[in-house]
């Protein structure tokens, strides 16, 4: 048992990567006070944050190229890691118009099919 656990151990260790950064101060004193909060380690906290900072902008990048006719509402979504209504409640939350057409529609049911395979 003692084998099993020390090398699911070392395998998550092993897909992790340590970074380091130089922080103001006061970027600091925000961490410690979602630490807090939140009740994390500095490690846990700072995971956590980043996952929410790398979310933010992929959900930002898919509104922008959807807004400029880059993607197609499927490809956005994929792009912010959304479910399809998610991403229209997201687009019309920002109150950003959808330019869906008949084009789209069978291009996303097209992607949606292979997505199932």
């Amino acid at each position: 048992m003692f084998a099993i656990v020390y090398f699911c151990k070392q395998m998550v260790l092993m897909m992790q990567r340590t970074i380091a950064a130089r922080i103001s101060r006061e970027l600091e004193e925000e961490i410690h006070e979602f630490m807090r909060e939140e009740g994390l380690d500095r490690s846990a906290a700072v995971r956590r944050i980043l996952e929410m900072g790398i979310g933010e902008w992929k959900k930002r990048r898919a509104v922008e190229l959807y807004r400029d006719g880059k993607a197609t509402l499927w490809k956005a979504s994929k792009i912010a890691g959304l479910s399809l209504r998610e991403m229209l409640e997201e687009l019309n939350r920002l109150r950003i118009l959808t330019h869906v057409t008949v084009e789209d529609i069978e291009e996303d049911m097209e992607a949606a099919k292979k997505a199932e395979r």
